[in-house]
This record gives structure tokens, C-alpha cells and sequence, in this order.
């Protein structure tokens, strides 16, 4: 896959529909199907402690995307609704990921805490995780 569409919805469908990226502001968060065709679903989650949404017409995810948990350990950045393959994620690279993604947890004050915390155990709830 090489590009890639968006929608902005508030509740993400059943099933995602492949090569769509499903944008819900009232949750903060990026739904789509991993983008090497594995059928796996991926969930961003949006704002200090996850990925940074850039929309102009267009869609712009960073940092990368890393799949290390799945087995396809596919990686790969969307720019400009574009999608930029890259080297296949390694475990040491997924480890760090990991820690970074603590770290910046850690960093978000009680109340965007609490909010990450509830999204996680609904989307956990819905068998979306």
C-alpha cells in the first residue's frame, strides 16, 4: 500500500475498512488496519504522550508507526496521506519504543492520565487492543 484515505468519525466502524485511516477527535485517537495487508488493527492514540495528527486536506502521523507487537513487525511513516515504507522493526527497536511510550505516560499530568487510562480499558473492553 502506498496511500491511504482518512475519515473523521467519532465512533470507529466495525470492521475497519482497509486503507483507511479513521480519525476520532472525541477520543483522541487513529484507527486503521495495519497497512501491509496482515488484517491486524492499529490504534494511535493522539496528544502528548502518543502520535501528533497533522491534517491539510491530507493526513500526517508522526513519529513513525512501528508494528514490533505484531507479527508482521511492519514500520512505516504516513506523510501527506502517503505512506513511507520502513526497515521491518526489530525487537531492540520495539523495546525502546515501548520505554519512550512509558515515559511520556509518566510525563502527562493526572487528568490526561486518567483520560488515556479509561480510552485503553474501552478500547480493551471492545476487543480493539
Amino acid at each position: 500500500m502506498h496511500s491511504v484515505d482518512h475519515r473523521f468519525v467519532e465512533l470507529l466502524p466495525t470492521p475497519l475498512e482497509r486503507g483507511v485511516l479513521y480519525i476520532s477527535g472525541a477520543h483522541d485517537i487513529v484507527a486503521h488496519l495495519c497497512l501491509c495487508g496482515c488484517g491486524n488493527e492499529v490504534v494511535t492514540p493522539l496528544g502528548p504522550a502518543g502520535w501528533v495528527l497533522r491534517y491539510d486536506g491530507r493526513v500526517s502521523l508522526s513519529p513513525s508507526i512501528g508494528n514490533g507487537a505484531l507479527p508482521c513487525k511492519s514500520h512505516y511513516v504516513i506523510q501527506g496521506s502517503r505512506v513511507h515504507w520502513l526497515s521491518k522493526m526489530t525487537e531492540d527497536q520495539h523495546h525502546r519504543a515501548q520505554a519512550r511510550d512509558r515515559d511520556a505516560v509518566r510525563g502527562l499530568n493526572p487528568t490526561r492520565l486518567g483520560r488515556a487510562k479509561r480510552l485503553f480499558t474501552s478500547l480493551l473492553r471492545r476487543g480493539r487492543v
